[in-house]
């Protein structure tokens, strides 16, 4: 729709993540270099957290992209299950062979058997991912804290990294999750990315979509209000720059101007749907319960959507990792 009028060859700001379009900020690097870190040291829990639209899936998407055919990787999307059933779920995505009427117990016994078939091969290591952490029951964290402790000798059979948003951090600090905590080595925090961060979030991936001078798309005032508007949440920036985009080429505006961003992200902001922004100002108390209600919704829906979008992307990465394998 809009390429051709800012001279783009594909859609810069896709919310679907993408490791072809992962900006690399110094807070997702210094994550990075945590995890594989603790991924080479055989760390059996590594905790990541960052606030909502961060971008800690797409770091998951690139660790997993990065990785070489000798670890065998697991991702469980859709952590919010009952704690007697994550252990059979976490089995099946290992793609171990789960015990007939499967139990917690049971299917512990499975997976310790089917790492120490792993080991004794010398062959692989082992990754579990835990997206959306946060979501975890009580109940389901023992679980985890259990598989954590499977080990032969001095070795960890299996490495779990715990990705949550930052209010995950905030509660296991309490004094019930201390066993669980003790074996965290290894944890990193995304932050929100600052004004210049932000510039060079916009630049990158202008230039990933064809730009070939992506400081002529967007005025330098257009940019600060991006961050002003974005709170340095890339999520958000993709959201305002895809609507700036589009806005913009509707009103024949080239380059986008700060009015441009702001109409949009003022629009997006009424609507509840920037990450940061409280919708107390738009919403008298009246209807605000309806409002949340609604957007809830709203949410559940997009979550689940999301889930098998991130299902299939980790497929495809591995399957293309596969194919080249072969060739």
């Amino acid at each position: 729709m809009y390429l051709d009028f800012y001279r783009l060859k594909e859609k810069p700001f896709k919310i679907i993540p993408d490791p072809d379009y992962f900006y690399m900020s110094p807070w997702h690097q210094q994550a990075m270099t945590h995890i594989e870190y603790g991924l080479m040291s055989g760390d059996s829990l590594i905790l990541l957290t960052g606030d909502a639209g961060t971008g800690k899936t797409s770091l998951i998407y690139k660790l997993i992209a990065g990785m070489g055919d000798d670890t065998i990787v697991g991702v469980l999307f859709n952590t919010a299950v009952a704690g007697d059933r994550i252990m059979e779920m976490i089995l099946r995505e290992l793609e171990g062979t789960v015990p007939d009427n499967p139990t917690p117990s049971s299917c512990l016994e499975a997976l310790q058997e089917f790492l120490l078939d792993i080991y004794g091969k010398g062959e692989k290591r082992v990754l579990l991912v835990l997206d959306e952490a946060q979501n975890l029951s009580d109940q389901a964290l023992e679980q985890v804290r259990m598989i954590s402790n499977i080990h032969t000798g001095k070795e960890n059979l299996l490495s779990v990294l715990m990705v949550g948003q930052s209010g995950f951090r905030e509660r296991l600090r309490k004094a019930r999750y201390s066993q669980i905590v003790q074996r965290i080595v290894v944890s990193a925090h995304l932050s929100r990315l600052r004004q210049q961060e932000v510039i060079d979030y916009i630049y990158y991936r202008l230039r990933q979509g064809g730009a070939a001078d992506p400081q002529a798309i967007f005025t330098d005032d257009a940019l600060k209000a991006v961050y002003e508007y974005s709170k340095g949440i890339p999520r958000n920036i993709n959201l305002i720059c895809e609507g700036s985009l589009v806005y913009g080429f509707a009103d024949d505006v080239n380059p986008i101007t700060a009015e441009v961003v702001e109409g949009f992200a003022k629009e997006r902001i009424e609507s509840g749907l920037l990450e940061g922004h409280s919708e107390s100002d738009s919403y008298g108390s009246s209807d605000s319960q309806e409002y949340i209600e609604a957007l809830e919704r709203r949410i559940a829906s997009l979550e689940k959507s999301m889930d098998i979008v991130k299902r299939t992307l980790v497929q495809l990465i591995k399957a293309v990792k596969g194919i080249r394998k072969k060739n």
